[in-house]
C-alpha cells in the first residue's frame, strides 16, 4: 500500500460473535493491520436480546410487552398501547431519574430509552452484570457475506474454534444516535462485521437476527444498533458487542 495512502486510511472493523470469541481489526495512520482476539466468555445458557423493535407504535407495544409484560397471565391490566400502559411500562423500567422526570411516555427518546431498558434485561444472565461503554444507532449499507478465516492459534484454530464461518458486513452510512458513557467506549464506526455462522453451519447469532441478514440483499439500507458492553461474569471481566436491532428500511415510493 503506498505510503500516503496508509497515512490517510483509518477504518475501524468489529467482527463480532455473540457467544464466543470477538476479533477486533484496526487500521490506522499509526500502525500496520493488527488482529487482538478477546474472549468474551458467554455460556450458550445466556438469554440474548434479539430484532428490532417495529416502528409502527401498536405492533411495537405488543412488542414491548412480550419482552416485559405489564398485564398478568390472566390478562388483567392496562390495554396495550394505551397511556396508562406505556406509564406504568415506564415505572416498572425506571424510565427516568429518582423523581420520575424522564422522556415523555411515547416520545422517540423514551421508546429508545425502553429498547435500551429491555435489552439489558433480556442479554443479563446468572452472575453477569454489564456495564454500558457507548451505544450505538445508525443506518448501515449491507456489504455482503464472505468466508472469514479465524487467525488464531489454538489446536482447534481455524476449523474447528468456531470463529471461522460466514461473515456478514456492513458499512456505516450516518450516525442516527451515539452515546458513550464509559471512558474506553468504541468511538463512532465506519464499517460493522459480524459472525453469523461458523464453518461447522453452528449460529453465531439469535435466529431472528440471522434470517434478517440472509435475507438482506447487498446494497440495502439497514437501521443497525448494537451496545459495547464491559461484562462481569463468573469471576471474568471482558468487552461485549452485542448487536440491539437491525431492521432493513424500506424505501419509500416516487410520487
Amino acid at each position: 500500500m503506498p505510503a500516503a495512502t496508509h497515512q490517510t486510511m483509518k477504518t475501524t472493523t468489529i467482527v463480532l460473535s455473540l457467544a464466543s470469541t470477538l476479533i477486533l481489526t484496526v487500521f490506522s495512520s499509526a500502525a500496520n493491520e493488527s488482529i487482538f482476539r478477546i474472549s468474551s466468555g458467554v455460556s450458550t445458557g445466556v438469554k440474548t436480546f434479539v430484532n428490532a423493535a417495529p416502528e409502527d407504535w401498536k405492533a411495537w407495544a405488543e412488542w414491548a410487552e412480550k419482552l416485559h409484560p405489564v398485564t398478568d397471565d390472566q390478562g388483567h391490566g392496562p390495554d396495550i398501547g394505551s397511556d396508562e400502559w406505556a406509564n406504568a411500562l415506564s415505572k416498572q423500567l425506571k424510565i427516568g431519574d429518582a423523581v420520575g422526570k424522564g422522556p415523555k411516555a411515547g416520545s422517540n427518546e423514551w421508546r429508545k430509552s425502553v429498547e435500551m431498558k429491555l435489552m439489558q434485561k433480556n442479554n443479563s444472565g446468572p452472575k453477569k452484570d454489564r456495564e454500558l461503554l457507548s451505544f450505538h444507532d445508525t443506518e448501515a449499507s449491507f456489504m455482503g457475506l464472505s468466508d472469514h478465516q479465524c487467525m488464531g492459534r489454538t489446536s482447534l484454530c481455524p476449523d474447528r474454534c468456531g470463529e471461522s464461518g460466514k461473515l456478514a458486513t456492513f458499512k456505516i452510512v450516518k450516525y442516527l444516535d451515539y452515546k458513550k458513557p464509559g471512558e474506553y467506549g468504541d468511538p463512532k464506526q465506519e464499517n460493522f462485521m459480524v459472525l453469523i455462522e461458523d464453518n461447522m453451519k453452528h449460529p453465531k447469532v439469535p435466529e431472528a437476527t440471522r434470517e434478517v441478514i440472509l435475507a438482506l440483499n447487498p446494497g440495502e439500507l439497514v437501521h443497525l444498533q448494537w451496545n459495547h458492553d464491559y461484562v462481569t461474569h463468573d469471576g471474568s471481566k471482558f468487552p461485549e458487542r452485542l448487536i440491539v436491532a437491525i431492521t432493513p428500511i424500506k424505501k419509500k415510493p416516487v410520487e
